[in-house]
């Protein structure tokens, strides 16, 4: 089974792509995934560190203070540093190096498959940390050839490459020395010694400069680094060392907001290619290229104006579609501010009738006639002419007076000639006259109505498409007429102007001068927006940098002033604004999600923005892309419940972990894959133009009426999976804004952020900090989350509804007392009318264990559980298709008698009690219940001794461990937890006699 990252790498390679990375992909990547997924090449949590360096001492030093506090300063150090999983790094690192060497030389298939192996094995020595193990020295040859024949077999070297152990030297020298600084041994005369070289001196040299550029590239934070840190310099040695001409550049933009930011980094992506600049790798805040060292440096006021051109195309495209920018009301069809700002008055005239046609599509209650009616009543209308045009007065006309009363009112409202010459073009001159048009009622033209049914009545066959096409010649005619006379208003853009300003400010690019603004002009601004004249409207989403403007509802997705309603007492009333950077990005969010604006808030949508860890390559970013477009939307959790349950529990001891059997075997494609699917398709082409995924924006959205628990659930799960599955970073929030302006500030894998009470109370035990997840915390947590799922859809569900909005009561219970697993199975299981097959035993009693892991209290709950059980499975023992009450009836005896006892008895008299009651019990069931009893080479006596010890020892135990102990004597506390235990009771009978039969079938094994 392919795993998500392998299937959409593959997707999207170009056919051409050469086999030897392909059978990469194909073969060593799953098993990176698995073996290399949940370590921490970079960050990770300061404790799970700190356990495993302490895993590494001897005997002495446990003790040692000193080494104690050096590996709690080491373990500090390696969690202040952002996520990165070894798996992505090793990748990501190949594929930068790969690139490289396709561009600047050819290597042979040996050199090509020697840089895939000596890459995956550069970091073998956070492999041997992880794991609790120290790393081989650099002087330790033979000890270093081991491990990477050790990781060579786990990581399926051998299918990739059969041959691969007569390159093994070559391997260890290229993982030992993929860095230049400490830790190396580039002796060759040294590796010699154990075997043949595999390649000439000079490739392996080349190899190594290669693999140190992917190396130190995954491990820069921002693109500027190329040529602000020490790192840049050394990507820029090695490069030279290659003898290669060119030379990194990089670009960035010192903010992330979401879409928009997205669109800039692709449109400068795009300019710079006509600079010949080659993109290398990609991070959130922007991209490190390849290119000429004369290379030309583009222009900052010509990228500034390319930048406008194509997000004011971009916008407009979905402006004339309908889809953001107007809307319609009870006054015909209005349009935001921010459009008049992005498209000239020529260009908003002819794009019009689309707009009209997708806005006004009341064809059951059509607005003219109710308006034609109100002209009569005043007198203006005639009988006659009214039951001549009253035919006419449908949809179509509707359409056509409303594209006049647009027009009339956003451009032509003080050029009186505008009717006339309206009247004229349609040869309606001595039919209606200029003030029988111009009727205004409640700020409605209503004379345009009256001359759309005219114009209808004589063009009567018009159809939809014959109507669109006459109101596009219309438009035409009108902007042709408007030109000529300089009656257009000119074409201002405020918007264009911030928009240049936050480039000033936020967008940086290698060869730029830094931009330092004009501080008289900040002076003046700031000294206007502190007079009461200046005051703006304070913008809801940012820090007020730059200027703002009312909310309208065409424009943002939340209810505008809805977070206005905390006002100082007796001050004014605080009325919000929103920048208009965020107007942009407020706008592109309805056009790419088809959000409805004002409402959207009532679908409780959660955001999740995916980050690189740290840098994408070229074929990562692609994977990524197609994953947010075409995969995300298709996810079912009950699909996924259904994997889980089938692939939770490992059938052997050697496969991976349950976690990761439900990932891999999870459908996430839509469809059927196939290589070079998405690199064939227009999708593709139109990614290859630039349409990348810097930082993703995926929304998950519920209907309304529903809470916020249902809200959070599906994020919570690809919260946790996606950097699992696919090595990204993700931060979920309800909030419309990122959490973090750059990667670099963000440490964890994941960060939730108000996802309720029952993430808190799931999550409490595991992570180190609230909401911040590391990535050795990724599978744990993903574990007790799918299992809550599980029990809650087994168990409250009513399908086809999952009843999300119960979910925190499944949570709440499940943590507050791990018994309370066997209780919801009960209820799941009673609910379909049968008890638990051997599977389903298997699976609950495998949720508990993963529930109670670190922590003592449920766990010993299991454990005394299970000891209850095998105690009186010595004396009664009954089959699994017995009734519940059959198979817990010495429990039930037992703790009936103590509950019913007088509570002034002492201890050894509630014991004698209890045993002589459950004895009788027993006494009273047939013989093959009792095993003691069927032993009949014993004597009678001896045995029926043995049953009554069995007993005793039986009641004893209840009554101290379980009723003293654990309960503190208390019976009401006992009669509260009393189902509970004897759920959980019923379900350890059933594992005990599972193992016990798998020993019987073991044993016949062997013997056979």
């Amino acid at each position: 089974m392919t795993t998500l990252l392998q299937t959409l790498l593959t997707t999207t390679l170009p056919a051409e792509t050469d086999p030897i990375l392909q059978a990469y992909i194909a073969q060593v990547v799953p098993a990176m995934e698995r073996e290399f997924g949940g370590i921490s090449a970079q960050g990770g949590s300061r404790r799970l560190h700190e356990h495993q360096l302490r895993q590494q001492l001897n005997a002495s030093q446990v003790k040692d203070p000193e080494a104690i506090a050096r590996i709690q300063e080491q373990a500090q150090r390696y969690s202040r540093r952002p996520d990165q999983n070894l798996c992505v790094h090793c990748l990501n690192g190949l594929l930068i190096a790969w690139n490289l060497a396709e561009t600047l030389f050819r290597l042979n298939d040996s050199e090509k498959r020697v840089l895939c192996l000596g890459q995956t094995l550069h970091d073998y020595n956070k492999y041997c940390h992880a794991n609790g193990e120290g790393a081989p020295k650099a002087h330790e040859i033979a000890d270093i050839l081991n491990l990477c024949s050790d990781l060579g077999a786990k990581l399926q070297f051998q299918e990739f490459w059969p041959d691969w152990q007569s390159a093994r030297v070559a391997v260890a020298f290229l993982a030992q020395n993929t860095q230049f600084k400490c830790a190396t041994n580039p002796h060759l005369r040294e590796w010699q010694e154990y075997g043949d070289l595999y390649l000439d001196s000079r490739r392996l040299w080349q190899l190594r400069d290669l693999s140190a550029i992917g190396d130190i590239t995954v491990h820069m934070k921002d693109p500027a680094d190329v040529e602000t840190e020490s790192s840049g310099q050394r990507l820029q040695e090695h490069l030279r060392g290659l003898g290669s001409p060119l030379r990194f550049r990089y670009h960035r933009l010192r903010d992330t907001i979401g879409i928009l930011t997205n669109a800039i980094h692709n449109t400068v992506m795009t300019f710079a290619r006509k600079q010949d600049w080659q993109p290398v790798a990609f991070f959130a805040q922007g991209v490190i290229y390849l290119c000429p060292k004369n290379a030309e440096v583009p222009e900052r006021e010509s990228l500034k104006t390319y930048l406008w051109d194509e997000i004011r195309k971009l916008l407009a495209d979905n402006m004339f579609q309908g889809d953001i920018g107007f809307k319609r009301d009870g006054k015909g069809v209005k349009v935001a501010p921010q459009a008049l700002e992005l498209i000239p008055p020529a260009e908003l005239i002819r794009g019009l009738p689309l707009v009209v046609f997708a806005k006004v599509q009341n064809a059951k209650v059509p607005a003219t006639p109710k308006r034609l009616a109100k002209l009569q009543q005043r007198g203006d209308l005639s009988e006659a002419e009214w039951l001549e045009i009253k035919a006419y007065s449908d949809l179509r006309a509707d359409r056509l007076a409303e594209f006049l009363l647009f027009v009339q009112r956003q451009f032509f409202a003080a050029i009186p000639e505008f009717v006339p010459w309206v009247i004229d073009y349609w040869g309606l001159a001595g039919v209606l006259t200029p003030d029988q048009v111009e009727i205004v009622l409640g700020g409605v033209n209503y004379g345009w109505y009256r001359l759309a049914a005219h114009v209808l009545a004589r063009h009567s066959g018009w159809d939809d498409d014959q109507l669109q096409a006459q109101l596009q010649e219309l438009a035409e005619a009108i902007v042709d007429w408007g030109e000529r006379g300089d009656r257009l208003p000119p074409y201002e853009s405020p918007t264009q102007q911030v928009f240049d300003r936050y480039l000033d400010s936020y967008l940086d690019l290698s060869g730029w001068d830094s931009y330092l603004g004009d501080f008289s002009q900040e002076l003046d601004r700031y000294s206007e927006a502190k007079t009461r004249q200046g005051k703006q409207p304070i913008c809801t989403l940012s820090s007020g940098e730059f200027p703002s403007e009312d909310q309208l509802d065409s424009v943002v997705l939340f209810k505008p002033q809805q977070y206005s309603n905390k006002n100082a007492l007796g001050g004014r009333q605080i009325k919000r604004g929103i920048s208009k950077i965020w107007a942009l990005e407020m706008l592109l969010r309805q056009a790419r999600w088809s959000a409805s604006a004002g409402r959207f808030e009532e679908e409780k949508p959660v955001f999740l923005y995916l980050f690189p860890a740290y840098v994408y390559s070229p074929q990562t970013i692609r994977a990524i892309r197609v994953f947010c477009q075409d995969v995300v939307q298709t996810l079912n959790l009950w699909k996924v419940n259904e994997a889980w349950i089938k692939n939770c529990l490992p059938e052997t001891s050697g496969e991976e972990s349950g976690l990761l059997r439900v990932l891999y075997h999870l459908n996430w494609l839509p469809e059927e894959s196939e290589a070079g699917r998405f690199a064939k398709s227009p999708e593709s082409r139109r990614y290859d133009s630039g349409d990348l995924t810097f930082v993703a924006t995926l929304i998950t959205k519920v209907v309304k009426k529903k809470t916020l628990t249902e809200a959070w659930v599906v994020p919570l799960f690809l919260s946790l999976a996606l950097p699992r599955l696919l090595g990204v970073r993700v931060t979920a929030s309800s909030s419309h804004v990122p959490l973090y302006g750059s990667d670099r500030d963000f440490l964890g894998a994941a960060q939730i952020d108000g996802a309720g009470g029952f993430w808190d109370l799931l999550s409490a035990s595991v992570t180190e900090s609230q909401g911040c997840i590391r990535i050795q915390e990724i599978d744990p947590l993903l574990t007790r989350l799918l299992i809550v799922y599980s029990l809650h859809l087994d168990s409250r569900s009513s399908p086809p509804d999952p009843r999300w909005q119960d979910l925190k009561n499944t949570v709440r219970e499940v943590m507050s007392d791990v018994l309370n697993v066997f209780v919801l199975a009960d209820a799941g299981l009673r609910a379909k009318g049968r008890d638990a097959n051997p599977a389903e035993a298997r699976r609950y009693w495998f949720f508990a264990q993963q529930l109670a892991q670190d922590n003592g209290l449920m766990t010993e709950k299991l454990s005394v559980t299970k000891e209850l059980v095998t105690r009186y499975r010595r004396f009664y023992q009954v089959r699994l298709t017995d009734s519940s009450h059959a198979i817990l009836l010495p429990l039930t005896k037992v703790l009936g008698a103590i509950l019913a006892i007088p509570p002034h008895l002492e201890r050894d008299d509630i014991i004698q009690q209890a045993a002589g009651q459950l004895k009788d019990a027993i006494d009273r069931q047939p013989a093959y219940t009792r095993p003691l009893l069927l032993d009949k080479s014993l004597d009678y006596q001896v045995r029926f001794q043995q049953e009554l010890e069995a007993v005793l020892e039986f009641t004893t135990f209840c009554v101290e461990e379980l009723f003293e102990r654990h309960y503190k004597g208390d019976r009401a506390l006992l009669q509260e937890n009393r189902n509970r235990i004897k759920s959980g009771a019923e379900f350890a009978y059933r594992i005990l006699t599972l193992e016990e039969q798998d020993e019987t079938q073991d044993r016949g094994k062997k013997r056979s």
